[in-house]
């Protein structure tokens, strides 16, 4: 999107209200527009450019190798459960929480792998807990995560074969028996998407 301000200011202020909600790189250039040599006047048309990191909540990432080192091995494989100046990742098999400040995403950026358009609907069949050690942090907390182990069916699949699957998830403090979830079908994700995320 282009926005024209009629000073530099407002423009300014626009660019540092994005720095300060949402994780993103900005660049800011100047060209000479005209000037007057006798009185000292240059006018210049000044142009700021924002790159917002291309991820959303929900979406299932991929993270770099040194991302994943650097963080203490999580993942490779994270959600995306938030998106503000930082970016919060979730790893469903530890329950590890990152926050992601900006300059660390753009130290080694990282895309959608899977995003919201490729959700399934599945049914819960049965409930899980997993007695595990969690990470006790702040967002973990704050999100009410518990992690248990499900077992699901797609919900187009349900009474039609008895094809189901065993998976960690997040959210077992909101889930009950026969719940209809949203989940990423891994099993039938095309090995070609994954190949520009090694």
């Amino acid at each position: 999107m282009n926005f024209q301000f009629k000073d530099k200011a407002n423009a300014t202020k626009l660019v540092r209200f994005i720095e300060q909600n949402i994780s993103c790189r900005t660049t800011e250039s100047k060209q000479l527009v005209s000037h007057d040599e006798r009185n000292s006047i240059y006018n210049y048309k000044y142009t700021f450019g924002v790159e917002l990191a291309p991820v959303c909540r929900e979406d299932l990432v991929m993270l770099p190798k040194q991302m994943a080192k650097e963080l203490g091995g999580i993942g490779p494989l994270v959600l995306v459960y938030k998106i503000s100046k930082f970016v919060h990742i979730v790893d469903i098999h530890t329950m590890q929480t990152y926050e992601l400040d900006q300059a660390s995403y753009w130290k080694n950026p990282f895309k959608a792998l899977l995003t919201r358009e490729r959700l399934t609907h599945f049914v819960v069949l049965n409930i899980e807990g997993l007695e595990t050690n969690m990470n006790d942090s702040r967002a973990a907390l704050k999100q009410k995560f518990k992690l248990v182990r499900l077992e699901i069916a797609r919900k187009e699949d349900f009474g039609v074969n008895s094809t189901t699957f065993w998976v960690n998830c997040h959210l077992g403090e909101s889930l009950n028996y026969n719940d209809t979830v949203l989940g990423y079908d891994l099993e039938r994700l095309n090995c070609v998407e994954i190949d520009g995320f090694r």
